[in-house]
């Protein structure tokens, strides 16, 4: 996708937005480092903890819907044992550790475990390994060797679980989309496939548009917000058997689980979560930008 715009638009790295501040015809936009420039429109896409949100919209906990767990993840090299397209879980009463193999021979581990309050989640490396081995260190399995590798582990991701619930995603000359606007939380997954199909009806809205944004915006939620919202709710609904607290919430996780591998359960039990519904506008857009031709073979669609 950037190879097919960078000819089109200027991209700047490495660069934060630090303030805003709107004015009749334009908005200002202060970065870290950097002089101001002015803009039409500031779009925010940068996340669960958005700066363009805070900055235009507010803190973070008027809109944070906290679903009660901490998730952390980190990749290895080299790890044994090595199931291909298998994802292995293990679980105890509130709280799972999963893995997973990837390519080139490495693994991710995936942690979740009910949250002990509504603290976030510490940012130093450290402080989150400590946690994690504190969490894990005496459980079975294999959470022993897994700990192990917590020592060659650069980076963890390493975050609270929650859902970003706003009234409007819109105000003034600042937009929102994705996890900044509408965050499912790590429960649902589809985060960029989200984020992706509302950039696509923001863009397409404000194309129709031409300068009238405030038309635009409210096309743009009254498109995806139904969409978006039961999302969140499918999200909320399994948030307790990602990790259950109780062994009876794991023995009827595991249940459910098992009932999967029989033809046609699956769909029967999820396919209010699992099954998309909406249907995008199909937007005339004007043909600037061609893209690529294909290199090799078509990816396989994916169901």
């Amino acid at each position: 996708m950037f190879e097919t715009v960078k000819s089109e638009t200027e991209v700047v790295f490495g660069a934060e937005i630090a303030a805003l501040e709107e004015r009749p015809d334009h908005i200002w936009a202060q970065f870290g480092h950097g002089p101001a420039r002015p803009f039409d429109l500031v779009i925010g896409a940068d996340g669960l903890h958005s700066k363009v949100r805070g900055l235009a919209f507010g803190p973070q906990q008027s809109f944070e819907k906290d679903l009660g767990y901490v998730v952390a993840a980190f990749e290895t090299q080299g790890y044994r044992p090595r199931d291909e397209d298998v994802y292995v879980i293990y679980s105890e009463p509130g709280q799972m550790v999963a893995r997973f193999a990837l390519h080139d021979d490495r693994t991710l581990f995936l942690f979740a475990f009910a949250s002990e309050g509504s603290s976030p989640a510490t940012p130093d490396l450290e402080a989150q390994k400590a946690t994690l081995r504190r969490r894990f260190g005496d459980k079975g399995w294999e959470c022993g060797q897994i700990l192990a590798r917590l020592d060659c582990a650069g980076d963890i991701y390493f975050d609270r679980v929650a859902q970003i619930r706003m009234g409007s995603w819109s105000r003034g000359r600042v937009a929102l989309v994705g996890d900044a606007a509408f965050c499912v939380s790590l429960m649902a997954g589809q985060g960029s496939a989200l984020a992706m199909t509302a950039a696509y009806v923001l863009a397409g809205e404000l194309a129709k548009a031409g300068d009238r944004r405030e038309e635009a915006f409210s096309r743009y939620e009254a498109i995806v917000r139904a969409f978006i919202e039961s999302k969140q709710k499918g999200a909320e609904r399994f948030s307790g058997a990602f990790a259950p607290r109780t062994r009876l919430g794991l023995f009827v996780r595991n249940s459910v689980i098992r009932a999967c591998a029989i033809p046609g359960v699956a769909k029967l039990a999820f396919s209010r979560d699992i099954t998309d519904m909406l249907e995008l506008p199909d937007y005339s857009w004007p043909a600037r930008i061609q893209a690529p031709a294909p290199v090799g073979p078509a990816p396989l669609a994916n169901p």
